[in-house]
């Protein structure tokens, strides 16, 4: 089998069943070109790349919202002297400064049902992903529910 096992956002139950995604050399081989053709008919390379600067704008959003934010720690930061959030795509990765919080951070998230994210760790400790990947996104109205999210989580 091949499977990268290390990756703590890819972490499952435990089950004697054998995932699809690790059996086989390249688990890129379906026919996944099939979807960006489908996007490329039907919004054009101009309207690929706006959907991809929405979903970047969203990301830099949600990390601006986390850095100025007091009780939340912005992982994965730039060197200093490049500019603050220049280097965020769309994956953005923080954890809340009180452990408590942090311990079940991803599960308050995710039960809200308004958003999901993943877990993952940083310098060995439990941290949360957020991966902006929908061709819905309206930096706006997304930035404001996923600001509330955070904001209600911290309360519980």
């Amino acid at each position: 089998m091949f499977q990268n096992v290390n990756a703590a956002y890819l972490a499952t139950g435990v089950s004697d069943i054998p995932s699809s995604h690790n059996i086989g050399l390249e688990n890129s081989q379906r026919f996944r070109a099939l979807t960006v053709y489908a996007v490329l008919l039907s919004h054009g390379s101009q309207g690929l790349s706006e959907m991809f600067a929405r979903q970047v704008r969203l990301a830099r959003g949600i990390s601006e919202f986390l850095d100025t934010h007091g009780e939340y720690e912005l992982l994965a930061q730039p060197q200093k002297g490049e500019n603050t959030f220049q280097k965020t795509h769309i994956i953005v990765i923080f954890r809340a400064k009180d452990d408590m919080i942090n311990a079940e951070l991803v599960e308050r998230i995710n039960g809200t049902r308004k958003m999901y994210v993943s877990g993952t760790k940083w310098d060995g400790k439990p941290a949360v992903r957020i991966a902006v990947s929908t061709w819905k996104v309206d930096v706006e109205r997304d930035l404001s529910l996923i600001s509330s999210v955070l904001l209600g989580v911290l309360t519980r």
